[in-house]
């Protein structure tokens, strides 16, 4: 028998006062971190009373995200200063999870924004509206190259968006100028970009011009953009509408929400002088 065994635990029972699964006090028998106060030769495990404050600077240290291993190394020779580095140390780390965390937040609500407000757009209609200053980064020009070079240079240019922490869950842009255009050119771009929510520091960027821009939204595959890209040529020429500048292609719908490039949503922006 345990002498006054009222300041004494078992395994479970110490593991119930912290809702603990009892394997988790056994790996830590295991690894040296926290081991029971009395091993009877049946195997059973008790913990003293005079343990918990001991045991409770392993659960502050684990809440705080320091890995088991730092946590023996550290009580195995703690101290006040040796705490204030450690302390100093995680708060950095947690202080750039939570600027991951917002950053991916902000991505899932612009995805949600971006499903909400097109959910029910009305496809193949040309019209004008009025479109706020926006900030892109843009590609290296690849106005007339080779088809092979223009999709490696695309694809560097999403990488290095996401590597720098640039894409904000708009999707790919692409711009073609205007002289390409009335020359049928519809695929010859000048420029992929990236959509931001708001004006970057220290890094260069293209503004967008804020007004009124001919829009049109189409459905489908990017091959058939030169059908859609007539009737916007032949609206512009009905109408009587001065243009200038680029021809903005930017992804609404692509393959993070759709199976088929048949109901892929691209919107058409360019802007009227």
């Amino acid at each position: 028998m345990l002498e006054n065994q009222k300041n004494y635990f078992s395994i479970s029972q110490f593991a119930n006062i912290y809702n603990l699964n009892k394997k988790t006090l056994i790996y830590y028998d295991e690894i040296n971190l926290f081991k029971p106060a009395i091993i009877k030769s049946n195997g059973y495990r008790y913990y003293t009373i005079h343990q918990i404050p001991l045991f409770e600077v392993i659960l502050f240290l684990k809440q705080v995200g320091m890995p088991l291993k730092k946590i023996k190394n550290y009580i195995d020779k703690r101290s006040k200063e040796e705490l204030y580095i450690i302390l100093k140390e995680h708060k950095k780390i947690i202080e750039n999870q939570i600027l991951e965390l917002k950053s991916i937040n902000s991505i899932i609500s612009t995805k949600l924004d971006i499903l909400k407000k097109y959910k029910n757009i009305q496809n193949n209609k040309i019209f004008i509206e009025y479109i706020e200053e926006e900030y892109l980064i843009l590609s290296p020009n690849i106005e007339n190259l080779e088809e092979n070079l223009a999709t490696k240079l695309m694809w560097e240019h999403m990488a290095y968006t996401y590597n720098n922490k640039l894409h904000k869950g708009y999707g790919i842009g692409a711009m073609i100028n205007l002289n390409q255009l009335f020359k049928n050119n519809f695929t010859n771009y000048s420029y992929y970009y990236t959509k931001l929510d708001k004006k970057p520091k220290n890094i260069d960027f293209y503004l967008k011009e804020k007004g009124e821009y001919l829009v049109g939204y189409f459905n489908g595959d990017w091959k058939n953009f030169d059908i859609f890209y007539k009737e916007i040529l032949e609206y512009i020429k009905k109408n009587n509408i001065k243009i200038k500048g680029y021809s903005y292609e930017e992804t609404i719908f692509d393959e993070t929400s759709e199976k088929n490039f048949d109901t892929y949503l691209t919107k058409f922006m360019i802007k009227i002088t």
